[in-house]
């Protein structure tokens, strides 16, 4: 009976460690580039499996000055182009779509046109697919436009 125990007890440490060893691995980052400026973002959600989520602590989403006739490129590491992804351009609010690309699959960057809502500023979202659908992992950022950028 204690030999039980005590298998009961290692393997619930080892489960324990394993959870708590998925929480520490490092998400990918999407990185972001207008003309020279560069910036990467960090998924405001990631989701390594099914049940397996991080969410970031805080929502500050990077913010993109753009030309009004300027195009931004998206450009995600290899794991998410190994899975498929897709961008969305959101209005401010996020409620309405105002375009999307589909899944992607067989490239690692997208331009998205700064004049994608009409000079409105907007926010963009990359969202990493699993089996053709969204998995929950998110990096958002958000446009604005300025006809002297």
């Amino acid at each position: 009976m204690r030999r039980h125990v005590r298998s009961l007890g290692i393997a619930g440490a080892l489960t324990a460690s394993m959870l708590l060893a998925g929480c520490d691995k490092p998400v990918p980052k999407v990185t972001v580039q207008r003309g020279a400026f560069s910036t990467t973002i960090t998924p405001s959600t990631y989701c390594f499996d099914s049940v397996h989520c991080r969410t970031a602590s805080g929502l500050d989403f990077p913010v993109i000055d753009a030309g009004l006739d300027e195009r931004i490129m998206v450009d995600v590491p290899r794991d998410l182009l190994g899975k498929g992804w897709s961008v969305t351009a959101l209005t401010l609010d996020g409620t309405k779509p105002l375009g999307s690309s589909g899944t992607i699959h067989d490239s690692h960057s997208y331009r998205v046109a700064a004049n994608t809502n009409n000079g409105n500023p907007f926010v963009v979202q990359v969202a990493q697919l699993r089996k053709g659908k969204p998995d929950g992992s998110k990096w958002s950022f958000l446009v604005k436009v300025s006809d002297q950028t």
